[in-house]
């Protein structure tokens, strides 16, 4: 695919984000100039627990990304956040555990719904979790989806980062990776005559 500067970037599961920090690439999102675009699910799985591992990196990252992050709230992440913030019966406690199993996947579904780029006609969305790919699917915009490893070797081709593959491959016995995998959905494509990512082209 060819560089476009108005695309915004949608991290669609936590995966990436993990990866991209362990392989020392996150600040390579922010040399993208583009909108990189969060959902409130999928973010607090990477930094609402501290303790997991680059938690901490990826919340600095956020912190020093400014403008630059779209935080998309949804009302799955919004019902999560009330339940969390007040006293609890044992039923709501019962009801908080059930949200927050599939929260990520019913945010990102409320996501895929509603929301539309503003800069572009299109989102690129970068993803390790299969189920993300089988969600957009169903977009009415254009979208063009990556695994970490395709965006990787993208933005290589690109000139932005020269060493991207070899920093992620580098971290491949810590996290494994999908294969470079990618799939481009247009807006006036029926969704049954869309093809799931597949191999990416070199």
């Amino acid at each position: 695919m060819t560089r476009d500067d108005r695309q915004p970037i949608v991290v669609a599961d936590a995966g990436p984000l993990i990866r991209l920090a362990a392989a020392g690439l996150l600040d390579t999102l922010r040399g993208l100039n583009r909108r990189v675009v969060l959902v409130d699910r999928v973010e607090d799985e990477f930094v609402g627990d501290r303790s997991k591992p680059f938690a901490a990196e990826i919340a600095e990252w956020i912190r020093r990304s400014g403008d630059e992050l779209l935080h998309v709230q949804t009302i799955t992440g919004e019902g999560i956040a009330s339940l969390r913030a007040r006293a609890r019966t044992p039923k709501e406690d019962a009801l908080l555990k059930s949200a927050l199993r599939d929260s990520g996947e019913l945010a990102l579904r409320e996501f895929v719904a509603h929301w539309r780029p503003t800069e572009s006609a299109s989102a690129l969305v970068v993803y390790e979790d299969a189920k993300v790919a089988t969600l957009f699917l169903d977009s009415d915009f254009s979208v063009t989806l990556m695994t970490t490893l395709a965006f990787a070797e993208t933005i290589a081709e690109w000139g932005v980062n020269a060493d991207a593959v070899a920093a992620l491959e580098g971290i491949a016995g810590q996290y494994s990776l999908k294969p470079a995998l990618v799939g481009t959905y247009q807006a006036d494509t029926p969704p049954d005559m869309r093809m799931l990512p597949q191999p990416r082209k070199k």
